[in-house]
């Protein structure tokens, strides 16, 4: 099924590109199709390409499995049904398989591996969805070539829905409008530090921040802040303007500036409305959604 599914990056040239506006179903399973990347239809799967150059990245949506219960259990099913048929790759990828992170979708693990040859890189990933799971595949020249796509991929597996629930349009431009209501986001961190020539404890580096923003219809905002670093109180708070410039957020306040890329809108499986942000780089591809990627979230409406 993936040798079928990498066939079809021979024919993308004469298809339409689509955006992440729409939304399609496979069988039982609806998704939001990325940005700019040509889109075709399989019997069990749905395929979704993007080529640069020499570098090709293609995505696939499959028809929901059983679950086992064991997540690492359904990566081997899903290997077995979707990669190994192609007799490219060889075994299962090497333990450990990672859980999946950086998503409002479903929780789930994922697994990496090259082909024989090393001339295509596939990830694995299941989405455990109750009783089902449902296998997404993302290929790559390499895992470099393909991690510089880890925030389509995640915003794609993110998107995914399991009958009856409907995937939701992934909003990728945004307005003031967009942003009116209250907003949260925080983050943490702990490091323990050892000497080196004995392996002795010797100390631990810790910070946790928790912030939130009401931002009104006309883009006044207010801001709070609360944390600790190293044992010691942190707190901030301001207020003034965002503002809107190509792909930039900026919340102009009274006391800081901040700036930050604007990736996308999506609706979590709560129902929260989930804004992700990133730090202002000049080159998005350099970006890491896990690493940098700053996720706020919106509480539905009630």
């Amino acid at each position: 099924m993936l040798r079928l599914a990498l066939s079809i990056l021979l024919i993308f040239s004469a298809l339409t590109a689509a955006a992440f506006e729409e939304v399609h179903t496979v069988g039982d399973v609806s998704f939001s199709v990325p940005d700019g990347w040509k889109y075709q239809q399989g019997v069990d799967f749905a395929a979704m390409a993007l080529t640069r150059d020499k570098n090709f990245w293609l995505m696939a949506v499959y028809t929901p499995m059983p679950s086992s219960g064991d997540a690492s259990q359904d990566v081997k099913a899903a290997w077995t049904r979707i990669v190994l048929p192609g007799k490219d790759y060889q075994g299962y990828p090497a333990l450990p398989y990672y859980d999946i992170n950086h998503t409002v979708g479903y929780p789930g693990r994922r697994a990496d591996d090259s082909n024989i040859n090393r001339s295509t890189y596939t990830r694995l990933y299941v989405l455990e969805a109750g009783k089902s799971f449902i296998p997404v595949v993302a290929v790559s020249n390499d895992g470099m070539v393909l991690n510089a796509m880890e925030h389509v991929a995640n915003t794609l597996i993110g998107s995914v829905r399991l009958a009856p629930l409907k995937a939701e349009p992934v909003k990728t431009t945004l307005t003031v409008a967009d942003l009116a209501g209250h907003w949260i986001h925080g983050a943490a961190s702990s490091y323990d530090f050892y000497n080196r020539q004995t392996g002795r404890y010797e100390s631990n580096a810790s910070a946790f921040y928790g912030a939130g923003y009401t931002i009104a219809a006309n883009g006044s905002f207010t801001y709070q802040m609360s944390g600790m670093v190293n044992g010691r109180t942190a707190r901030d708070d301001d207020s003034g303007v965002v503002e809107l410039g190509g792909e930039f957020v900026v919340f102009k306040g009274h006391n800081h500036v901040v700036r930050y890329r604007f990736l996308n809108l999506q609706q979590a499986l709560n129902g929260a409305t989930v804004l992700t942000l990133l730090p202002p780089a000049a080159d998005i591809n350099t970006l890491s959604i896990v690493r940098d990627g700053d996720m706020w979230s919106r509480a539905p409406k009630r």
